[in-house]
């Protein structure tokens, strides 16, 4: 973090050499100087990066592996220990049907979109196939589109809520990891990042000429003219994000109505959705929410060892999927931000279709479903289908890698003419049903 009026050797404006030069406050709010500056300049220097098109991602990465059939891909005619003890729904779109766990979404399903037959081999409680599109690799969907598509304003552009994921800014660099967030449900939000210690006040800190003058003795020892005044901007951005009240208020849940709250749920992900709502609403370009930690019980790891099995899916899981997931729709719809804004749901497999002996179901990578909604998906959209057991696809199937550049092409990076895209992609192409 930044940190003002801690140190004994200062410029008279109070703030030390080294707290000017230090990136590493600006790094906990995943941008770097060293980092941006390069992003920027890169972006800059390549047309294929479509500057109109301003869409934002908000990922729901839903930890454990869901259920396929308790969510979106129910199989009402298959055997009792495939099918589970839960019917299915008719939706918004005829001939689709996904399970009566889900009636909130039911009606909203016309505008959104599924991918029944993602596949892959990962068999592992982790992040990385499904949010980086490779099993050994760290670099996020997040970090790769904070890179290729640079934000302007104050706000961070790659936020994440919920405890640490082990996947981040990877090979970009600590730099495009995402400012970190891990309870928003509190009605006064503290964030360390955005604060400046000692008596300074934001409005002083920002108007300080004397900072300005510690980068331009900084400025004079760049080689042109030009990388002087980027570098000169890119400070100034960094310090506004640190000082900018639009920041600290996008953060602040205790602003919206207590009525909409509880429409989201007076739970963790229901906040956390309403909470990316605010964000891209101020300006994030990429928010992801990790779905609860602590207690397995709060997790969609339904074996039912040493828990009730797929009970806790009717219980508590599935409920507060359907409110959350429901509400962000609707708000994002009647805010006019739902065109805008990429939803995405999954998690890192699926879930066998046999239910096992102790009443839940196991680790299934080749089968799963994917959810996604806005940022001009086509609504009502179905793309592929598994077999009537669900267990594997039998229509096209999708991979990870697929999935990943069917999210960067929804968000304005062009496939054809970037290259930048590639070492994140392989050889991959969007699915064209969707993007």
């Amino acid at each position: 973090m930044l940190s003002v009026g801690t140190s004994t050797v200062r410029t008279c404006a109070g703030i030390t050499r080294r707290e000017v030069l230090q990136v590493g406050g600006l790094s906990a709010l995943g941008l770097s100087l060293p980092t941006l500056y390069g992003s920027e300049a890169r972006a800059s220097q390549s047309p294929s990066v479509n500057r109109k098109s301003e869409i934002s991602c908000i990922f729901l990465w839903l930890d454990g592996g869901p259920s396929q059939f308790e969510t979106f891909d129910p199989k009402p005619g298959a055997k009792d220990d495939i099918r589970g003890p839960y019917g299915a729904l008719s939706t918004s779109v005829p001939g689709l049907q996904i399970s009566e766990l889900m009636p909130q979404m039911a009606p909203l399903m016309d505008q959104c979109a599924l991918i029944r037959s993602m596949t892959h081999s990962f068999d592992s409680h982790s992040p990385h196939i499904m949010m980086t599109g490779f099993r050994d690799k760290t670099t996020s969907h997040g970090a790769v589109v904070t890179n290729l598509k640079p934000s302007d304003g104050d706000m961070p552009p790659y936020v994440h809520l919920g405890s640490r994921l082990v996947v981040g800014g990877g090979n970009l660099g600590a730099g495009y990891d995402p400012v970190e967030v891990r309870d928003p449900t509190g009605n006064k939000l503290e964030l360390p990042q955005f604060s400046l210690s000692a008596n300074i006040k934001a409005e002083r800190f920002a108007q300080r000429r004397e900072l300005l003058a510690a980068i331009d003795r900084m400025r004079a020892d760049a080689h042109t003219s030009a990388g002087a005044r980027k570098l000169d901007g890119f400070y100034q951005r960094a310090i506004n994000m640190l000082t900018s009240e639009t920041v600290r208020q996008a953060f602040d849940l205790s602003r919206e109505a207590p009525r909409l709250r509880d429409r989201y749920g007076a739970n963790f992900f229901g906040q956390s959705c309403l909470m990316a709502r605010r964000l891209v609403e101020a300006g994030t370009r990429f928010v992801q929410i990790k779905w609860y930690e602590g207690p397995a019980w709060d997790a969609w790891d339904t074996h039912g060892a040493d828990l009730a099995g797929l009970v806790r899916l009717e219980q508590h899981l599935c409920p507060r999927l359907d409110q959350g997931l429901s509400a962000l729709i609707t708000d994002l719809r009647q805010r006019g931000l739902l065109d805008t804004t990429l939803v995405v749901a999954c998690g890192e497999f699926g879930r066998t279709p046999k239910i096992n002996k102790l009443g839940g179901r196991d680790h299934w990578p080749p089968c799963q479903s994917v959810f996604l909604a806005g940022g001009g998906v086509p609504g009502g959209t179905v793309v592929g289908q598994s077999d009537p057991d669900g267990a594997y696809p039998v229509d096209r199937a999708v991979s990870p890698l697929e999935f990943a550049a069917t999210l960067y092409k929804l968000l304005g990076i062009d496939l054809n003419l970037d290259p930048r895209v590639r070492p994140y992609l392989g050889s991959a192409a969007a699915v064209p049903e969707l993007a």
